[in-house]
C-alpha cells in the first residue's frame, strides 16, 4: 500500500514517500454561454439550492452592488434568471448568502448579508420566506434578525442547539459577529453575547462537527486573531480550542474545508493560505501594468518606460473602489488632470522628487534616462505614489510602462495550503500528503469527489491578485492518502484573466451523476472586480454514484449536521452534511458519493442531529435515495 501520510513534527518530515497511484481521469467543459448563466459582474460568492423544490439545484448570486440573479435550473443544466417578480430585492451592498429552511416547510428561504457603508451607516439584512411558486416574501422588522451596524460578510445556517430549527450565523468584518437562534415560531433571538460569538469579527466562517459529539462547531477566519476553532458546548456557549486541538491560528487563512480525505471516518481539515487583498503590480508583458495597493502611506511602485520623447503613460486610477477625483491627481509638477483617466508625459511629467499632494496620486518621471546594463537600451524611471490614509485601497491601470517594483509595502504571502488530519480523539495533526503541494493564493477550497472513484478530491481556488490572471488547482485523491494534480487541460481549472474567483460551488446541475462546478469570478478592487461566471460541466468517464436526499422531522428539514455512512463493496465512506457550504455562503445540496466500479451499496446509515438513526441495506446505485428521519423522542 505504501505510505498514507507524512507527519510534520518540529519542521521535520517523518515517514516515507511513494509514487502516487493512478487515478481515474477527470474532464470538464465550459458551458457558461449555452447554459444561460453568462454574466460579468462584481460578486463575493454564490449559493446553490433547489428553491422551487423540483429536484434540480438552482443558484443565487448577489453580485455585490449590482443586480442579483436567481438562476432557475430547468433540470438539464440550463438556467433562466427569475429575480424579476420573485419578491427578492436585487439591489444592495451584498456579500455572503444563505439558503435555509427556517420554518421546516421544505421550501428554501433566503438570507442576504449586507455591508453597512464601510461602518459609516446602518442597514437591515433581508430575510425572505419562500412562499412557493418562485415567490418570496420579505420578513418584517419583528423577525429578530437586527444587526444595523454589522459589516456583514459571511453567512452560515445550522442547528446550533439541536432543537430541530435552523439558526443563522453572520460573520461581520470589524464589528461583532452575530448568532441568531431560531425560536421555531417565525422569529429569531440574538444569542451572540451569551454564546460568545460577539467576541469575534470575521471575514469568513464555516461549521462542522470536528469531534463527532453531535454538536455543530464553528471555525472563524479573522483578521486580528487568525483562524479560530470554537467548540460548541452543548448549544450553550462556544469555547476557543484552536491551539488545544493542534491547529495553527493562521492569519493568512484564506479558506478552509472539512472532509475525510483518508477514509478513516474522521474529519480532516484543509486550510488554503493566502490573502483576499494582495498588494500587487502586474506587468502583462504588453505594456500594461495593473495594480492594487494596500498598506501604510505613502505606498506605490516604480516602473520603466521606453526612452522615446520621455514616453507617455496613460493612467486610469481608482481610490476606495471609485474613480479618483481630479483633486486627488497630479502629473509631475503640472496641474491636476481633469478626470481619473488621463495621459502623463513629456516635460510636464518631470520631477526630481515626489510632487506634493495630500491625499492623492502623484505620477512622475526622472529627468534623465538610464541604462540598467551596458548593453541594455535606455529607459526612463517612472514613479507612482499614493499619499494619505484610508481603510480600503488604491487601484488602477497604467499603459506604456513595464517592470513594476512595489515601494513602501510588501507583496503577498506565501502561496500554499496546510493539511490537518483528524486523529479521532478530538485533535488534529498537521501532515504532508504526497502530491498535495498547492501554489495558489488561497481563498476558497472544497472537498469533492469529481471523478466518482470514491475518494475525495481537493479543489483549491486561486484568487490571484487584482489585475493578475488566476489558475486554480484540482488535486485528485489517489485512494491511498495521496494526490495527483489534475492537468490544466482537464478543463476543471480554467485560467481567469478578468476578475478574481473567491470560492467554488458544486452540484450535479444536469443530474447525470457527475458533480459540476460553478465559479463566480467577481472578487477584487475596481476595475478588476467584474469577472465572468463560469459553469463547468463534468464530462468525466461515467462511474457509479449515489446521492442522498435527507428529509428531517425531529431534526431540521434538510438534515444539515447529519452524519452519513455508506459501505460499498466492503469500503466505507463518511460525510458530514454541511450543505456544501463555502466560507462566505450557505448552499444546500445533496451529499454525493462516488462509487467507482462498485455497483452495489451494502449499507447506508444516517445519524440525525436529533439522535435518531436510519439504516438501509442493498441500496440501488446511480440514483438519488430519499431518506426520511424515523420517529424519535429526544433524550
Amino acid at each position: 500500500m505504501g505510505c498514507r501520510r507524512v507527519a510534520v513534527v518540529s519542521g521535520l518530515l517523518l515517514g516515507c514517500a511513494r509514487e502516487p497511484a493512478k487515478v481515474p481521469e477527470v474532464r470538464f467543459v465550459d458551458v457558461t454561454e449555452e447554459s444561460g448563466v453568462a454574466r460579468k459582474t462584481p460578486t463575493y460568492d454564490a449559493a446553490v439550492g433547489d428553491f422551487d423544490a423540483d429536484g434540480a439545484p438552482d443558484v443565487y448570486v448577489g453580485n455585490h452592488e449590482y443586480e442579483s440573479v436567481l438562476l432557475r435550473n430547468d433540470g438539464s443544466g440550463h438556467f433562466e434568471n427569475r429575480i424579476g417578480g420573485s419578491g427578492i430585492d436585487p439591489l444592495g451592498d451584498k456579500h455572503g448568502t444563505a439558503w435555509t429552511d427556517a420554518n421546516g416547510d421544505g421550501l428554501l428561504d433566503l438570507f442576504v448579508s449586507l455591508g453597512a457603508f464601510r461602518g459609516k451607516g446602518t442597514k437591515a439584512n433581508p430575510f425572505y420566506w419562500n412562499r412557493g411558486g418562485g415567490r418570496f416574501e420579505r420578513a418584517g422588522d419583528d423577525v429578530g434578525l437586527e444587526d444595523p451596524s454589522g459589516r456583514s460578510r459571511a453567512v452560515a445556517s445550522f442547528d446550533f442547539d439541536r432543537d430541530g430549527h435552523l439558526d443563522l450565523l453572520v460573520a461581520n468584518h470589524a464589528t461583532p459577529s452575530r448568532l441568531f437562534r431560531n425560536r421555531g415560531d417565525g422569529t429569531f433571538e440574538d444569542v451572540s453575547e451569551k454564546t460568545g460569538v460577539s467576541r469575534y469579527s470575521a471575514e469568513a466562517v464555516t461549521w462542522t462537527d470536528y469531534d463527532a459529539d453531535g454538536n455543530v462547531d464553528i471555525l472563524f477566519l479573522t483578521n486580528s486573531d487568525g483562524m479560530r476553532l470554537l467548540r460548541n458546548d452543548g448549544g450553550r456557549r462556544l469555547v476557543d480550542v484552536t491551539e488545544e486541538v493542534g491547529l495553527d491560528p493562521w492569519l493568512e487563512a484564506g479558506g478552509v474545508a472539512f472532509g475525510d480525505y483518508d477514509d478513516d471516518g474522521v474529519l480532516d481539515l484543509y486550510v488554503s493560505r493566502g490573502w483576499g487583498y494582495v498588494p500587487h503590480a502586474y506587468d502583462d508583458g504588453a505594456g500594461t501594468i495593473r495594480f492594487a495597493l494596500f498598506g501604510k502611506s505613502p505606498r506605490g511602485f516604480d516602473f520603466e518606460s521606453p526612452v522615446a520623447d520621455g514616453g507617455t503613460i496613460r493612467a486610469e486610477l481608482y481610490q476606495q473602489g471609485s474613480p479618483a477625483k481630479p483633486e486627488q491627481l497630479r502629473c509631475g509638477e503640472s496641474g491636476r488632470p481633469s478626470s481619473h483617466a488621463f495621459a502623463c508625459g513629456g516635460e510636464e511629467a518631470i520631477a526630481a522628487e515626489a510632487p506634493a499632494i495630500e491625499p492623492g496620486y502623484a505620477l512622475w518621471r526622472d529627468p534623465e534616462p538610464r541604462k540598467s546594463c551596458d548593453s541594455c537600451p535606455e529607459s526612463y524611471s517612472w514613479h507612482l505614489r499614493w499619499t494619505g490614509t484610508g481603510d480600503w485601497n488604491e487601484s488602477g491601470i497604467l499603459r506604456g510602462g513595464a517592470s513594476p517594483k512595489l515601494v513602501g509595502i510588501a507583496g503577498g504571502p506565501k502561496r500554499s495550503g496546510a493539511l490537518y488530519r483528524g486523529t479521532g480523539i478530538g485533535t488534529f495533526e498537521r501532515v504532508e500528503a504526497p502530491g498535495l503541494a498547492p501554489t495558489v493564493n488561497g481563498q476558497g477550497a472544497a472537498w469533492i469527489d469529481l471523478n466518482n472513484d470514491g475518494t475525495l478530491d481537493l479543489y483549491a481556488v486561486d484568487t490571484a491578485a487584482d489585475g493578475a490572471p488566476s489558475q486554480s488547482q484540482l488535486f485528485l485523491g489517489d485512494g491511498r492518502g495521496g494526490f495527483v494534480l489534475a492537468p490544466v487541460d482537464s478543463g476543471a481549472t480554467p485560467r481567469v484573466v478578468e476578475g478574481r474567483p473567491a470560492s467554488v460551488q458544486h452540484a450535479d446541475f444536469d443530474r447525470d451523476g457527475r458533480v459540476d462546478l460553478f465559479v463566480a469570478n467577481g472578487w477584487g478592487a475596481p476595475p478588476f472586480n467584474r469577472g465572468r461566471y463560469a459553469l463547468l460541466r463534468n464530462v468525466s468517464p461515467e462511474r457509479h454514484w449515489l446521492e442522498i436526499d435527507l428529509v428531517g422531522s425531529a431534526s431540521n428539514r434538510p438534515g444539515l449536521g447529519a452524519w452519513i455512512e455508506i459501505v460499498a463493496c466492503g469500503r466505507k465512506q463518511v460525510r458530514h452534511h454541511d450543505g456544501g457550504r463555502s466560507d462566505l455562503s450557505q448552499s444546500i445540496v445533496r451529499p454525493h458519493f462516488g462509487l467507482g466500479d462498485c455497483a452495489s451499496v451494502e449499507a447506508l446509515t444516517v445519524r440525525w442531529p436529533s439522535g435518531a438513526v436510519s439504516e438501509q441495506g442493498d441500496v440501488e446505485v446511480d440514483r438519488v435515495v430519499e431518506v426520511h428521519e424515523p420517529a424519535w423522542e429526544r433524550g
